[in-house]
């Protein structure tokens, strides 16, 4: 069975083990037993403020597998400093929660770096959607990131696919995040990029899942 540790989607095909639905919104279906993270998308920051105690009052049930996606992108119209701030509060949060920090990062991979380092956050932290350079990955590896790789995989000439080639086995999760694409799409694209059996992928996504998340069905 296979981990989808990032979706968006509301139906969910029948080789999963477990995905984790992210919500950046509604937080209060987390109290249905829903898996999911739950974070401040920085896309959406216009009603931060009670966003956060929304946030704050699920974010310690157990079905809340992490925190996020929560990040920081230059290309949307939030303002800056707000979404470091926000950012910054998650970071927080999820250091008193000993929950995983899921995050979305567009165009500001070094100030992402930056707060990293200066946050020191005390849980793992995914990257997800991964698709930049191998440099740009070997940065986030040297500071004990993880990376989440979804549908651009299927690209063999992708950023993400030669990221993925050389990353330590264990520090990658696989997704699906918006695409319709099952997962299972996914781990066969892993075992070809990594020329390696397909079930080698499954356990070890089991393994990291494992780790990371540290969760019982």
């Amino acid at each position: 069975m296979r981990f989808d540790i990032h979706t968006h989607q509301s139906t969910l095909d029948d080789e999963i083990a477990i995905a984790i639905r992210s919500l950046y919104s509604d937080f209060a279906k987390a109290a249905s037993g829903l898996v999911c993270s739950i974070g401040l998308h920085p896309w959406y920051l216009d009603d931060h403020e009670r966003l956060f105690v929304e946030l704050e009052l699920y974010a310690g049930l157990p079905n809340v597998l992490a925190i996020g996606e929560c990040g920081l992108d230059k290309v949307c119209e939030t303002d800056w400093n707000l979404q470091v701030a926000v950012f910054k509060r998650q970071i927080t949060l999820a250091n008193r929660m000993n929950k995983p920090l899921i995050i979305h990062c567009v165009r500001a991979f070094e100030e992402l770096i930056k707060i990293i380092e200066e946050a020191k956050p005390t849980v793992p932290v995914v990257v997800h959607g991964f698709n930049k350079k191998s440099t740009v990955a070997d940065r986030f590896i040297e500071h004990g990131m993880y990376l989440s790789f979804g549908a651009a995989i299927l690209n063999r000439e992708s950023p993400a696919a030669a990221a993925l080639q050389r990353i330590p086995a264990d520090q990658f999760f696989l997704e699906t995040d918006n695409s319709d694409v099952p997962i299972g799409e996914m781990y066969k694209a892993a075992a070809e990029i990594r020329q390696i059996d397909e079930e080698a992928v499954i356990l070890q996504m089991q393994q990291n899942f494992n780790t990371v998340f540290k969760y019982n069905k």
